[in-house]
């Protein structure tokens, strides 16, 4: 296989993890409205990227501790890696659109590292309830 052809598979796997993850937050999207949030509900926002280079997932970390509390831990899986973050102790608010751009960026940043944006949490704690991306992936 040369370049070109490596680069291509990789094109097309990053754009379909897009496809996914845009998928998924439009469908949460709905799920939030349905439970009651508003555009002032506040939200604590969790998130999971991954990454099999642990040189990439601490440059990745280090981007997104810019608006977030990050860390990267030894994933169960060997040789990869995770880079979690959080909003916690603070809070946020989004509109749907600001969701899906959120989660645009999020994917496109994490390709920037070759790590993968895999997963997301939204809690709100005035309607006792967490939305999770997990459970709408879908390929």
């Amino acid at each position: 296989m040369d370049s070109d052809d490596a680069q291509a598979i990789w094109d097309a796997y990053y754009d379909r993890i897009k496809r996914r993850r845009l998928s998924a937050a439009a469908l949460l999207w709905g799920e939030i409205e349905a439970a009651g949030a508003t555009e002032e509900t506040i939200f604590a926002l969790d998130f999971a990227h991954f990454g099999n280079n642990r040189e990439d997932a601490e440059k990745l970390a280090r981007q997104l501790s810019e608006h977030y509390s990050t860390e990267v831990i030894a994933s169960g899986e060997p040789n990869y890696w995770d880079i979690r973050g959080t909003t916690r102790p603070e809070g946020i608010c989004l509109t749907r659109d600001q969701h899906i751009a959120w989660v645009e960026f999020m994917v496109d940043v994490a390709r920037s590292y070759a790590c993968v944006f895999s997963e997301w949490t939204l809690e709100a704690p005035a309607l006792g309830r967490a939305f999770r991306s997990a459970h709408l992936d879908d390929d």
